[in-house]
């Protein structure tokens, strides 16, 4: 009968603490030891195109038309032209004095409207035609925010000298194209005014006094005034656009 002196030893045998075998894990047990290979690099990523300073400019002129048509001139901000086009505000300060942003703003978004409702009018072929389709264009209400554009422009002009520069290179224009249609119109007999450029300063100073209905439009009725400046048109071309 062994004693525990020598059951002890047998387990020490067994397991390798008797030998001068390391006690270690059978590879049968656990298998080789793999280390795993290093993730594959990822290929180098090209570097954001940056945008040619003219590509830029028109880029946040046209951000800054939109907001001013739609919220209006004084909401024209670095800040908020920045966030629509999605640059930060220095890059637009870096473009722009606050100014030169509202006035570019105006002037893109009137020179947009101008050139649209002209060119209607142009397309239509006898003169009387082309005129009372750019009355009832800048009277009718969904010409309301570009009317509205040209009051805030009008008002903010007198602190801001890019802009007034801008409102006034407009109306210049706007007189001219409005001369044209006038003078080809007496020409052809369809008009007994003398002078087409004063002709078209008068229609235009009725037009722009009611400007104001766009601002006011549901208080106040301004039917009647509408038609006082068909009347007057009237009066001023010789010649009767009311049917």
């Amino acid at each position: 009968m062994r004693t525990e002196a020598q059951i002890f030893c047998l387990i020490l045998t067994t397991i390798g603490l008797g030998t001068n075998k390391p006690i270690g894990v059978s590879p049968n047990i656990m298998g080789a030891v793999t280390s795993s290979p290093p993730p594959a690099a990822r290929p180098p990523q090209p570097a954001a195109r940056r945008k040619a300073p003219a590509q830029r400019r028109a880029e946040v002129i046209e951000a800054a038309a939109a907001i001013a048509v739609r919220d209006g001139l004084d909401k024209v901000t670095a800040k908020r032209v920045a966030a629509a086009v999605g640059v930060r505000a220095g890059l637009v300060d870096h473009y722009f004095t606050a100014d030169q942003l509202v006035a570019a703003a105006f002037a893109l978004a009137a020179a947009a409207e101008s050139d649209e409702v002209f060119g209607e009018a142009e397309a239509i072929p006898d003169a009387p035609g082309q005129i009372r389709h750019l009355l009832a264009t800048w009277l009718r209400p969904d010409h309301d925010p570009l009317s509205l554009l040209w009051l805030d422009a009008w008002q903010a002009s007198r602190h801001r000298p890019a802009l007034r520069d801008a409102v006034t290179a407009q109306m210049a224009k706007d007189i001219d194209r409005l001369t044209v249609i006038i003078a080809a119109g007496a020409d052809r007999g369809q008009f007994t005014t003398a002078d087409p450029a004063v002709a078209a300063g008068q229609i235009f100073s009725l037009v722009d006094g009611l400007s104001v209905q766009a601002a006011i439009r549901g208080t106040i009725e301004y039917t009647y005034s509408q038609a006082l400046v068909a009347v007057v048109t009237e009066t001023i071309l010789g010649i009767r656009l009311q049917t």
